[in-house]
């Protein structure tokens, strides 16, 4: 090639250099979950994994990477580049205030962009319908005859966790009034709550739906009682017979999350996320996908995301003592 073809051709290279660069995603994306296979979260990332790619271009691939309520997961996140290929799909709060809170993580809630609360959950009091409580009075007063001889699973850090040992300091009990068996996702809690491994748990209502065959609910830790689960009393309706309450502490918030520096760094790039995001909860396939697995798929958008979480995060401040790791 001569030396002006030569030059011509490099100078054309340096042309589609910029195109190519602004054509994101370049590669597949990943979507890490900081809890077990089977949870709710991983269930709704999958999800995505399969009809998003349609809007966003690029393949996606779900990677779980468990243990510590949700912080080895989020620091792998944070290790990885601020290219926007990896994304985290998690119940943002409460395990991500926790892990600040109570296990010392090293980032603070301005590490994320919080891009969505898609789906806020309630918290219910479940037990397996072998067992023999068919009022919540009745587990508890059972809890108080036979100390540390009925189990209960929690997935630690989660709302559960944080209501389960608010309740038990609600009646004046200690935290081994109960056998606290702890699990590193929700999906493996409800396995065994479904198989009577376990004898309670005190869980995310919607998230407990595909085992509803197997559970009873004894109460709801609401302040307004839910048409879909009638005769279901509310928990501080129980406990005025004990001369006691416990805080209504709201469910999880699930939402996709972003290290901070992606926006930052590539704000075209994170807008064409979200756009392919809403593209994707609109698309009526994948909302059938979402009522036939009894999710929701609410936009809210980042700010007022960013209210929910920090607002949950000075709630839970007022908790953190009740959680031990």
């Amino acid at each position: 090639m001569k030396r002006r073809d030569l030059l011509a051709a490099s100078l054309a290279s340096l042309a589609v250099a910029p195109a190519l660069a602004d054509n994101w995603p370049r590669r597949p994306v990943t979507i890490v979950v900081p809890f077990d296979v089977g949870g709710t979260a991983d269930r709704l990332a999958r999800g995505f994994a399969k009809y998003m790619p349609k809007y966003l271009g690029q393949p996606m691939t779900v990677v779980d990477r468990a243990g510590a309520g949700g912080l080895i997961g989020t620091n792998w996140l944070l290790q990885q580049a601020d290219d926007g290929h990896t994304v985290m799909l998690t119940p943002a709060t409460p395990f991500i205030p926790i892990n600040i809170l109570v296990t010392n993580a090293k980032y603070t809630l301005d590490s994320f962009t919080f891009v969505n609360a898609q789906w806020t959950d309630f918290t219910v009091l479940l037990v397996p319908k072998d067992r023999p409580w068919k009022t919540a009075a009745e587990l508890i007063d059972d809890i108080r005859k036979n100390p540390g001889k009925i189990s209960t699973g929690v997935d630690f850090g989660s709302v559960g966790h944080i209501t389960t040992m608010a309740l038990l300091d609600a009646l004046g009990l200690p935290q081994d009034a109960v056998r606290i068996v702890t699990f590193d996702g929700s999906g493996a809690m409800r396995t065994a709550l479904a198989g009577g491994q376990i004898d309670f748990n005190i869980g995310q209502g919607e998230g407990a739906a595909f085992i509803r065959d197997f559970i009873r609910p004894l109460a709801l830790f609401l302040d307004h009682k839910l048409p879909e689960f009638p005769g279901v009393p509310l928990i501080n309706d129980v406990l005025a017979n004990y001369k006691t309450s416990v805080p209504i502490i709201n469910g999880s918030v699930r939402s996709f999350v972003y290290p901070a520096g992606f926006k930052a760094k590539h704000p075209e790039d994170y807008a064409k996320f979200v756009t392919a995001y809403r593209a994707t909860l609109d698309d009526p396939e994948f909302r059938k996908w979402l009522a036939d697995n009894q999710m929701a798929g609410d936009w809210v958008g980042e700010e007022k995301t960013v209210e929910i979480i920090h607002a949950n995060f000075e709630a839970l401040k007022r908790y953190k003592d009740l959680i031990q790791h």
